[in-house]
């Protein structure tokens, strides 16, 4: 899968199936992976984080004997996020905190770089970019489950990253991405969240459409702020402070 990519830069080289195992069960433990998510199959994922099959099974199976992942077979088969053992994550704190650590900085990062891209988005836009963020946004508010509404995210976002014309800059917010999910799609979702995303976009490709640049960036950076970061990060309380003007010039 092209959107797996780059996934060998989450985990430390040399890859072992501890290493994997304990990576997932961060995820699972910061609520990055709810009960339920599906997992990219064994081939995915060695080809993502480039290791042996044997080195991700080794991982999947250590999961699955502590029930934080659950195996199906047949048609909608495949392995999925489990209630495991709560004990079991108690070793992982040391991992946690590092892991916590490195995914508020990418979250952080990952909201100044979308304003950013916005605001260029409203300066560059042609009126065909304008009528694909516009599109981009309706087909999101159109789905109804977390794992497409999340992919239909990611597209709203990359059609506004591509209304910059600059390879350099999609390139950047598709390697944060990648960087982000680790291989799993997996920002916060709820039908609340989903109202609200919905309004952001309207909004984003609206000002977008308009080219009133310095409010589309602030409300894209706002709307990564307030839809995937966790309430009490430094970035969003610093966020939560910031109205207008004021987004814009600490960027």
């Amino acid at each position: 899968m092209q959107e797996l990519k780059g996934l060998e830069t989450v985990v430390s080289v040399p890859t072992t199936g501890q290493q994997i195992s304990d990576h997932i069960l961060s995820a699972i433990a910061v609520g990055a992976l709810p009960v339920g998510t599906p997992l990219p199959s064994e081939r995915e994922l060695a080809q993502a984080l480039q290791v042996s099959r044997s080195s991700v099974r080794a991982g999947l199976d250590r999961l699955e004997r502590a029930g934080f992942v659950l195996r199906r077979r047949g048609r909608g088969g495949g392995t999925f996020i489990a209630a495991g053992d709560a004990g079991e994550l108690a070793g992982q704190q040391e991992h946690l905190a590092t892991f916590r650590a490195e995914r508020e900085s990418l979250l952080d990062a990952r909201a100044i770089v979308h304003g950013r891209l916005a605001h260029v988005a409203a300066l560059r836009r042609t009126p065909e970019d304008a009528h694909d963020i516009s599109a981009a946004a309706a087909r999101y508010a159109q789905m109804d489950d977390p794992i497409h509404a999340r992919s239909a995210d990611a597209h709203f976002h990359h059609t506004i990253a591509r209304a910059t014309g600059n390879e350099e800059l999609v390139r950047i917010s598709v390697d944060l991405d990648r960087r982000i999910n680790a291989g799993f799609r997996h920002d916060p979702f709820s039908p609340e969240l989903f109202a609200a995303a919905q309004r952001d976009h309207a909004a984003i490709a609206a000002a977008i459409a308009a080219g009133r640049a310095q409010e589309a960036g602030v409300l894209c950076e706002e709307h990564f702020r307030a839809t995937t970061m966790q309430p009490g990060s430094a970035g969003a309380e610093e966020d939560a402070r910031a109205l207008g003007d004021d987004t814009v010039g600490r960027r």
